[in-house]
């Protein structure tokens, strides 16, 4: 009697079986009318197998296809149906038997990826905006009833592709039929999806055109008289005081001029807010007047070029450069390399700082200001140090004068690395009055005792300028100055003052707070600076930016409507973007990148047209471009086009609702294609398609979708 063999031997021999089977029938060799009765015998047996393996196969897959009809009826949002959807999918695509024509089973295999790949995308897309948005996307009747017509069709493809006629070869204009039908429906399906998810984002982007009566009452007509306010700055810093940190002062000048000196590099670090850039800030201006060969880098997480080390070297040879013609004749010669941009930061450092400098034998003076700014996540922060303090030794007439926060790996680069001196404000300083002095100059027609009162609570704060700086701006602004004082005393923190100075600013009903945070949303999504006139033109109600910016002088710095917008300090974003700090005054960066993509593609569709767009005349008139065809887009747009034009990939790349920018963006790369198809253009055009071809890798939108590319 032969031994049993379990179910499981049975299914691994008759799955080897047919796989057999099915390759020795695939081969035209022995399928070439010549079979010899072995061979018929073998046919026989092979086409058991095969009935027999997909018949197994497809008892398995169905069940999917009933996990796809009970999602679809039990879904409340589109989180299972489209999971039930990819499997169904999935399931399809498995299944296609070899028996199918090849060019109909390379079509349908292709199409099946493609759908799986998009929904998939889909689904990591939407699960990105339900992080942001606190809620997921609702199962309407709209995307339910696409969804269900292709689920339908799928279903159908399935049950024809598993019949046995098509093995006929009979029916292939007919699968070719429901495939094109499948495809049509997939691209309604995810048209209504863009849709819903535009609605979506828009309904929240539409608020900002909303501007609340009581909110426009609070901030307006302040321009007139910012422009006088002592706290007011185009730039972002000011000098000292006159008699604060005299010490600190003379201590740098001092080892500036000693020339017997070893420390060719001093560094300043001390905590956020003490005033060090301020301190660079008056040195500079000082060094300037004497005549000294200087450059100055600030580093600041406002932009990405100022937060890498990209531009670092370029930006201080062309400083020196510019007081010294020998230093630019080097420099100039050394950037003429067509691979210089290529070159490493080290290679750039030596070839148009170093050798420069070498060459001229002069005492010079580099600033670096905010090294804690400086972006370490990618190493840039440890590779400039570690570039500089490779070559101090080889210019020693240059002094390097530094300062940020006391950062664990910059103290420790500082203490360890011969040739610098690392210190802080107490140090050079000890306890001094110099914030005393600072309240007392800015509250000088107030009464001594409310100005005691002030410093009794500044001093709580250990000294820190800027948070005396803010908490006078505040007292000046309130007209309950002993409740302000009350508030300001409760906790002597950054994030305390940044509360108290939104919750002052911004008037309490929930409309308003809703706009001011998306205000800020937008003002810290910018790849760059703007003013009040460019972020306007790229918002749906220009008038809300100016006076949610007007409301918050007090924490944002700006001299004018065309003086661009800068937080008053790093500590500003490191609060607003976190949840835990700043609380319902959080600023999710993902919608204000999609403000501003939004933005910035109907800038540059508008500005396609013309001048007889809607864009704002004032704006061209004050540019003198209103006169000006908008062809010369490149040497005369104005810079919020400028800026919508470098700038929109990088906004739906970080945007959230990616989804509902599609419909936006392929509109706007048909006419953006056909409106730069001019050689005069040809710079921008290049820039446009590489964008394009980005959004394509990122599967933010697909070349068949546009007809321009297609």
């Amino acid at each position: 009697m032969p031994p049993k063999r379990n179910q499981k031997s049975n299914r691994i021999e008759e799955d080897e079986q047919a796989s057999d089977a099915s390759a020795w029938l695939s081969s035209p060799s022995n399928l070439d009318g010549h079979a010899t009765s072995e061979h018929s015998s073998v046919i026989g047996t092979a086409s058991r197998f095969l009935r027999s393996f997909f018949r197994t196969k497809s008892a398995s897959q169905e069940h999917v296809f009933v996990a796809l009809d009970v999602a679809m009826v039990e879904g409340t949002d589109l989180s299972k149906p489209l999971k039930a959807t990819c499997n169904a999918l999935q399931s399809v695509l498995q299944m296609v038997p070899k028996y199918i024509k090849k060019k109909e089973r390379e079509r349908l295999a292709k199409m099946l990826k493609f759908h799986i790949a998009t929904v998939e995308n889909q689904q990591v897309k939407l699960d990105e905006d339900q992080e942001i948005e606190g809620s997921a996307l609702l199962f309407d009747a709209a995307i339910k009833e696409s969804l269900e017509s292709y689920a339908s069709k799928l279903k159908e493809i399935y049950n024809f592709v598993k019949s046995e006629e098509i093995g006929t070869g009979h029916n292939s204009g007919a699968l070719g039929e429901r495939l094109q039908d499948l495809d049509n429906l997939f691209l309604e399906y995810t048209r209504v999806l863009h849709l819903l998810v535009a609605s979506r984002a828009e309904q929240t982007r539409s608020s900002l055109s909303q501007a609340s009566p009581v909110f426009m009452s609070n901030a307006t007509s302040n321009h007139s008289s910012r422009a006088e306010d002592i706290n007011v700055y185009g730039v972002q810093h000011r000098q000292c005081l006159p008699g604060t940190r005299i010490k600190t002062l003379d201590a740098i000048r001092h080892w500036e001029k000693d020339e017997n000196s070893t420390d060719q590099m001093f560094c300043l670090l001390d905590f956020a807010g003490s005033g060090k850039s301020t301190v660079s800030k008056h040195m500079d201006l000082e060094w300037e007047e004497e005549n000294k060969l200087m450059a100055r880098f600030f580093f600041s997480r406002d932009t990405a070029e100022t937060m890498s080390t990209k531009q670092f070297c370029s930006t201080v040879a062309n400083a020196f450069a510019s007081q010294d013609e020998s230093f630019k004749t080097i420099t100039e010669k050394a950037k003429s390399r067509a691979d210089y941009n290529l070159l490493s930061l080290e290679q750039q450092f030596r070839r148009v700082i170093v050798d420069p400098l070498k060459a001229l034998d002069r005492r010079a003076i580099l600033i670096i200001d905010a090294l804690d700014e400086c972006d370490n996540e990618r190493g840039h922060r440890d590779m400039l140090l570690e570039v500089i303090s490779n070559h101090l030794s080889a210019i020693p007439h240059l002094r390097v004068f530094v300062t940020g926060r006391p950062e664990l790996d910059i103290k420790q680069w500082a203490i360890t690395t011969d040739g610098v001196r690392c210190t802080n404000f107490f140090k050079l300083e000890g306890n001094n009055d110099d914030v005393e002095r600072y309240i007392k100059q800015r509250l000088r027609n107030w009464p001594s005792s409310l100005q005691e009162q002030v410093y009794d609570i500044v001093k709580r704060a250990e000294g820190v300028f800027i948070w005396a700086r803010i908490a006078c701006d505040l007292l000046c602004k309130t007209k309950d100055v002993q409740a302000m004082l009350a508030s300001l005393s409760e906790e002597v923190t950054f994030d305390h003052l940044y509360t108290i100075a939104l919750e002052q600013s911004i008037p309490k009903d929930k409309h308003s707070r809703r706009v001011a945070v998306m205000v800020l949303e937008m003002i810290l999504a910018l790849r760059r600076p703007l003013s009040i006139a460019e972020v306007a033109q790229l918002s749906p109600n220009p008038k809300a930016i100016e006076d949610v910016v007007n409301s918050l002088g007090s924490i944002l710095l700006y001299k004018d409507r065309d003086d661009p917008i800068r937080l008053i300090h790093a500590t500003l974003r490191e609060y607003l973007t976190s949840v835990t700090k700043s609380g319902p005054w959080f600023v999710q960066l993902g919608r204000g990148h999609y403000f501003l993509a939004s933005g910035c593609i109907d800038l540059a569709t508008r500005a396609e047209q013309g001048p007889g767009s809607d864009i704002e005349e004032d704006t061209f008139e004050r540019k003198e471009l209103f006169d000006k065809m908008i062809r010369s887009i490149i040497d005369h747009l104005c810079s919020a086009i400028r800026y919508s034009w470098d700038s929109w990939i990088a906004h739906c790349g970080k945007s959230s609702c990616k989804l509902g920018l599609n419909e936006r963006i392929v509109g706007f790369i048909d006419t953006g294609y056909e409106y730069l198809l001019d050689d005069s253009l040809r710079a921008l055009s290049d820039q446009f398609i590489r964008n394009v071809v980005s959004l394509c890798r990122r599967n933010m939108v697909s070349f068949s979708e546009s007809p321009s590319l297609k």
